[in-house]
């Protein structure tokens, strides 16, 4: 295993943090005019953080594991409702115009 230069890391993590960001931004825009090009920012920062977690085996120890993690943390973000279940959502139940 070869130690990672520092700003390899600084790399990684600004790239696992966007991913995350990528994520929340996906769920906070949706049924906004946003939504595409945030999800679409979504699906390359995933894809990104799966290369990484291919590519940093090589590294230090834990690195992939980690970008699996977050990998996965980044779904759930973008793909689960997290209102309660009383609230209603304002697109789906709004009333029409009369």
């Amino acid at each position: 295993m070869n130690p990672a230069p520092a700003g390899l890391v600084v790399g990684w993590l600004t790239l696992h943090f966007g991913a995350l960001i990528a994520a929340w931004g996906t769920r906070v825009a949706a049924g906004s005019r946003m939504e595409g090009i945030l999800q679409l920012a979504c699906f390359v920062a995933m894809a990104a953080v799966g290369a990484s977690a291919w590519l940093s085996r090589d590294y230090e120890n834990g690195l992939s594991i980690v970008s699996g993690v977050v990998l996965v943390a980044a779904v759930l973000t973008a793909v689960t409702d997290f209102r309660r279940t009383h609230e209603v959502h304002p697109l789906l139940h709004s009333a029409p115009n009369s």
